[in-house]
């Protein structure tokens, strides 16, 4: 029955029809990197010093086993762990529990498969293995948990072995404690090329390789994919030559210190990103992507790639990364999700982290000018006429501007009248506002913005309202062009008003 009542004068027990149930809570924004990180969690929850991931694309269907040496479960923690949820959320948890609702074996299998198995049992116990399998309970609309026989037991075990025979560097010592078996895998299927699989596979590398780096690089975990070693990639690689480390910081919650501390990337970061693997984003990965605040929970990486509502994410900011370390007693507090995929700053620690995000936002915002500005300023220009941009620092900092004594422009300026002459120079003014616009993107200082209206440039605007007016051009158009093209204040805004 979909539907057990059990009826008195003022009860009545309503069970959730399983398939719709399962269909719900599996679309928790999983990929299929993220959910099996999340298995991956319980299997160092579960003290594995290995886990092998073993999916053959040529044979279909498809089937994926997630195995570990970790401690295995009786039979009875089995059937515990198959439950939704398998515990209690309140209850105390030990200090390296990587899970948070005791839902992740299942949302994360069921949001890739309609089917999956688990297997496991204690050293010198027997194997036992139960299933929850979509097509089964349809037929039986109840919550019916398979228990799989022994012979049925023992070919799960057995189809792994022989998967792992499918790729080089078998390994012969290896023995599966609990072992996870995806089968229906809807969505990898759903896929029409090999190559689509083979990219999500390779997604799924990198996520494993970031999210658990603190582990792969301390020795206590080893992953591999298809017999295949996954290497960890430290998004924080403070040795290597160039890396600005800000000092760290902390924050009291109620029952922790948080700690928080940044780092800015060389600006030469950009260029290698563009040529192959390197020590500054995962493979695949732009420095864009990898912007911002990455939390750690307990080591494990759990949220990367924006700033947590503290800034925006911009081009600019491409080099300053942050990090935060909490433990499992600061889940309420970061409010984080099924999928661990998404949480929230308390208010106390956005408070504590407003100077070093400012400051690590300025000072990668300054690294990302300084390779704009190299890209297009000649410094190797023996003579000044070669240069065409040139940069110079006034009481605002350092500028850009356009070369005077650039050689066409010298020229062009030596054969020109007064009147052609003050026009150039008006549009040479342009450029270099708008240039610095982009070179200094949305992170204009306040000198910029306060620095008033130079009698020079009250010069320009009212040369340039009198030049667009006897052309025809509306006073709006105008008004709008004069303000897009100076520095927006309300010096700038008063004096253009009052040309109207």
């Amino acid at each position: 029955m979909s539907e057990k009542e059990i009826k008195d004068d003022c009860h009545k027990i309503l069970s959730p029809p399983p398939v719709y149930f399962i269909k719900s809570i599996s679309e928790q924004g999983y990929s299929l990197s993220t959910a099996v990180a999340d298995l991956v969690d319980n299997s160092v929850t579960a003290g594995a010093k290995r886990v092998e991931l073993l999916i053959n694309t040529n044979v279909t269907p498809l089937r994926l086993f997630i195995a570990d040496d970790g401690c295995g479960m009786t039979v009875e923690e089995i059937t515990s762990n198959m439950r939704f949820p398998s515990a209690d959320l309140d209850a105390p948890r030990a200090g390296n529990d990587l899970g948070r609702f005791g839902l992740g074996l299942k949302t994360g299998s069921f949001s890739q498969a309609r089917k999956f198995t688990l297997v496991s049992s204690k050293q010198g116990m027997l194997y036992e293995a139960r299933t929850w399998d979509v097509e089964y309970l349809k037929k039986t609309k109840d919550w019916t948990l398979l228990i799989e026989s022994d012979e049925a037991t023992g070919n799960f075990l057995k189809d792994f072995y022989t998967q792992s025979l499918d790729f080089h560097s078998r390994s012969e010592v290896f023995v599966p404690r609990t072992l996870i078996v995806w089968e229906d895998l809807y969505k990898l299927e759903r896929l029409k090329k090999r190559s689509e699989i083979n990219d999500e596979l390779e997604e799924l590398r990198s996520h494993l390789g970031l999210v658990f780096h603190r582990f792969l690089q301390s020795g206590k975990l080893e992953i591999r994919l298809n017999n295949s070693m996954i290497d960890a990639f430290d998004p924080f690689p403070v040795n290597a030559p160039g890396v600005q480390l800000i000092a760290e910081n902390y924050w009291q919650s109620t029952d922790t210190f948080v700690r928080f501390q940044g780092i800015i990337l060389p600006k030469r970061a950009a260029a290698e990103v563009k040529e192959g693997p390197t020590v500054w984003a995962p493979h695949g990965r732009t420095l864009e992507e990898t912007q911002g605040i990455f939390v750690y929970r307990n080591e494990r990486l759990i949220s990367y790639g924006g700033w947590l509502r503290t800034i925006s994410k911009s081009v600019s900011l491409q080099f300053g990364r942050i990090k935060i370390d909490i433990t499992n007693a600061n889940d309420s507090e970061f409010h984080l999700n099924v999928a661990k995929s998404s949480l929230k700053l308390p208010f106390g620690l956005k408070r504590a982290m407003s100077e070093m995000v400012a400051g690590v936002a300025a000072q990668a915002a300054k690294e990302f000018r300084e390779r704009l500005a190299s890209g297009i300023i000649r410094n190797t220009a023996a003579k000044s006429g070669l240069s065409l941009i040139t940069r110079y620092s006034n009481a605002a900092g350092p500028v850009l501007g356009i070369n005077h004594d650039f050689e066409l422009i010298r020229e062009l300026e030596k054969n020109l009248g007064s009147a052609q002459l003050d026009l150039l120079r008006t549009i040479t003014c342009l450029l270099e506002k708008k240039l610095n616009q982009i070179w200094k993107g949305d992170l204009l200082s306040s000198s910029d913005v306060d620095s008033g209206l130079s009698a020079e440039d009250k010069e320009k605007i009212v040369r340039l309202w009198k030049h667009y007016k006897e052309s025809g051009y509306a006073e709006g158009e105008i008004r709008e062009f004069l303000l897009e093209s100076f520095t927006h204040n309300s010096d700038t805004v008063n004096f253009i008003n009052s040309l109207t």
